[in-house]
């Protein structure tokens, strides 16, 4: 399941501001993957606070086989009896801070097991670092995080993290993170670049018409998946001026070694690869190595220099 929560999480939430249909607004988030493209959401989330399981049911039923064709997860929010209605294709549910079952993750999927539904996922939510620590030790197969931005969404929202706060939980979240709040084009492309493995969107999909959504779905997507792509590799070097190209190789090389992030003070998601023997580096492993570093930001690297050259701090070994 976390290889697929990666890029645009669409939660189509009920009932639509514009009259449309759980299908409809379905179809357009999935945009290209209908057709077996790649600009769409990659996750779908029934959202539809105001009524009861079986109408949840119901509309499960007219998302359903259309984010099968997608090869897309479907998710349905705080209701697990709606989960485990057997429908083909729904995969999963999504859990927030105080739904039955957030804190009994296992005794969920045990009852999902013996409903004849062994592969339910669980995704929950989380609003600080506390919350995320806890929810990380259920085992879900996501962690959502937030919200990032302010958002209109719910009537008495969390307080707001802001991106800093998104980048920290990334740091220390074991499980795929999605960003959620009030996020929208330039926010989620921000969330992705600190971190996030996907982001959840309400509000920047919202049309008057299922190709109005798809339209959005498209250009959101696109923009998600360029911000999870590796950096140039002399962008990364014009990033990190002070780690030479022989050890930005060698720290891809080895970024599979827990040992190594533990000596050297990197988060467990520092993951550059080799690539035909080239380093590719995303924007979350180059602030991961600025922050071992103890770089500051908006700092120049001739003030870290005169700030941190006596320290022996835990990538000392590596500044040049």
């Amino acid at each position: 399941m976390g290889r697929l929560v990666q890029g645009l999480y669409a939660i189509v939430d009920m009932p639509h501001p514009h009259g449309l249909q759980p299908a409809e607004v379905t179809r357009g988030v999935l945009a290209d993957r209908l057709q077996g493209g790649e600009h769409g959401a990659c996750v779908v989330q029934l959202r539809a606070k105001h009524v009861s399981t079986p109408e949840r049911v119901e509309m499960l039923r007219g998302m359903a086989p259309w984010c099968v064709r997608a090869g897309v997860p479907l998710f349905v929010n705080d209701d697990i009896e709606a989960a485990l209605s057997g429908i083909p294709g729904v995969t999963g549910v999504h859990l927030g801070q105080g739904d039955e079952g957030v804190d009994a993750v296992p005794t969920v999927r045990r009852r999902a097991s013996e409903s004849g539904v062994p592969a339910l996922a669980v995704g929950l939510s989380t609003h600080d670092l506390r919350q995320l620590r806890e929810a990380g030790r259920q085992g879900p197969d996501y962690l959502a995080f937030g919200p990032v931005c302010s958002t209109v969404s719910k009537a008495d929202p969390d307080p707001v993290v802001g991106l800093d706060g998104l980048t920290d939980a990334c740091r220390l979240a074991m499980r795929p993170l999605v960003a959620i709040g009030g996020l929208d084009l330039e926010t989620g492309r921000q969330a992705i670049e600190v971190g996030a493995a996907a982001v959840a969107m309400i509000g920047a999909l919202v049309d008057r018409s299922e190709e109005g959504i798809a339209k959005r779905a498209r250009q959101l997507a696109a923009v998600l998946q360029q911000a999870a792509a590796p950096l140039p590799f002399d962008e990364v070097q014009r990033r990190v001026p002070v780690v030479s190209t022989e050890l930005l190789l060698e720290l891809a090389r080895w970024s599979d070694d827990v040992g190594m992030h533990i000596e050297l003070g990197l988060p467990a998601r520092f993951r550059p690869r080799l690539r035909d023997g080239v380093p590719q580096y995303r924007s979350c492993d180059v602030l991961d190595l600025l922050y071992s570093l103890d770089k500051r930001p908006g700092e120049s690297w001739d003030a870290w220099r005169e700030r941190t050259g006596g320290s022996e701090g835990p990538l000392v070994q590596i500044r040049r």
